[in-house]
């Protein structure tokens, strides 16, 4: 009895060595594939960030993109690191290639060493990866608020972050376009979207002035009017022009433009409050009414509304004036009025709650929902304090996250329109 647990106890030990070996074996290549994992996961790093380098500066003249990858990629993941040989033929090394006009690859090689693995026979391990990065067209719209609150200091700093902006972009306009929609009460196309745009655009900044309300609607519209962004309706993702509106306000919506006749004749026109939204002052729409195309004021009253010829509805001493026709009403009735009605209450048009503001606010809104729907990406710059500005606001009209930005005073506000340039120059490869 007592040899055959002797004999048992000898299988045992055995079989314990044995099994150690395996889990030893198992130990160790958890550690080393760790390792590997980590070499792996670093090296995937630099070969995308030397592709997204390359492709910026396809269309640089001064460089030539596949020797800037290489030197990325070398920068991002150089030789010894995490461990990988110093020298020799396992070091890092990179390769870029043009696989287009447009496209450039980047693939690394290099060996993770073993350290445990080696008792079992691994000395190294081939680690690669690649990346491939294309430059992609972009068409910006620049949508710039000029209105009186801009006089002086702001608008100075308005102009020159924006110059600055541009020249982000001075080495591919030969391809890129860019254009720009300034706004007060009126909107002004100052510059279509266009190729070769560096010196118009900045000439069209220096001569915007600021004078007049804050219509942001319109101004969203006409970025996607004749002029503007290119319509990209039934062309595929991957060929779709990258589209950026980038829109810069210093204050809060105060008015929205419509069409409206009187006496028998049809003008497009925008109506302002004259409280900037602010307080419930009573909006003066007599006042208030300009043409899109000037800033100054027409002396056209528009109340009493009504069909838009002679009042046949009035009763008093103004009953041989004429009435106005509000076509919007057709469409955002002012109450429980009819479109038609005559003399509809002026004090429902005023106030941060009115009529006015709040058409100038939502039908911005839906404008912006209309860019974003198209896939164009709208970045919004803010300028002031919290009175002076409705920070939720602008994010709404963003795109979201990483698309809002809020410049406490002028001095900030070239840094900003410097992170959106390079923020989309990066978003303009992949």
């Amino acid at each position: 009895m007592r040899q055959i647990v002797d004999n048992q106890r000898g299988a045992f030990a055995v079989i314990f060595a044995v099994a150690l070996f395996v889990l030893l074996g198992f130990v160790a290549i958890g550690i080393d594939a760790g390792r590997w994992y980590l070499v792996r996961a670093e090296l995937a790093k630099g070969v995308d960030s030397a592709s997204l380098a390359g492709a910026k500066n396809i269309s640089n003249p001064y460089v030539t993109p596949t020797t800037i990858a290489e030197e990325f990629g070398r920068e991002n993941f150089e030789a010894g690191y995490v461990g990988t040989p110093q020298s020799g033929a396992g070091s890092v090394r990179y390769t870029a290639t043009m696989v287009e006009s447009d496209k450039i690859s980047v693939t690394g090689n290099v060996d993770a060493t073993a350290t445990i693995a080696r008792i079992f026979g691994f000395d190294r391990i081939p680690v690669a990866a690649t990346g491939v990065a294309q430059k992609k067209e972009v068409e910006i719209m620049m949508i710039l608020d000029r209105s009186g609150s801009m006089a002086g200091t702001k608008m100075t700093a308005l102009k020159n972050a924006a110059k600055g902006f541009l020249d982000f972009f001075a080495d591919t306009q030969d391809k890129d376009k860019v254009g720009l929609v300034s706004f007060a009460t009126s909107v002004t196309l100052n510059r279509a979207l266009g190729t070769n745009f560096v010196n118009p655009m900045r000439t069209a900044i220096d001569a915007m002035s600021a004078v007049g309300g804050t219509n942001m609607e319109s101004a969203l519209d006409r970025a996607d009017g004749t002029g503007g962004f290119t319509d990209q309706t039934g062309i595929p993702g991957d060929r779709r022009v990258q589209q950026f509106a980038v829109f810069f306000s210093d204050g809060q919506p105060t008015c929205f433009g419509g069409t409206f006749r009187n006496r028998g004749n049809v003008f497009d026109a925008a109506v302002c409050t004259s409280d900037n939204c602010r307080s419930w002052e009573t909006c003066n729409l007599y006042r208030d009414l300009c043409r899109l195309d000037r800033e100054e004021w027409r002396g056209i009253d528009p109340i009493p509304t009504g069909h838009g010829l002679n009042s046949n509805c009035c009763r008093g001493w103004n009953c041989w004036n004429p009435t106005t026709k509000w076509y919007i009403f057709e469409t955002r009735p002012v109450g429980t009025y009819a479109p038609e009605y005559c003399n509809i209450p002026s004090n429902l048009f005023s106030g941060p709650n009115g009529y006015v503001c709040r058409a100038a606010r939502e039908l911005a809104l839906q404008h912006a929902q209309e860019l974003k729907d198209k896939g164009i990406r709208i970045y919004t710059i803010g300028l002031g304090s919290s009175s002076q500005i409705d920070a939720a606001y602008l994010r709404s009209l963003s795109s979201g996250d990483g698309f809002a930005y809020i410049a406490p005073t002028s001095a900030d506000l070239e840094a900003i329109f410097n992170r959106i340039a390079r923020d989309i120059k990066l978003r303009l490869v992949y």
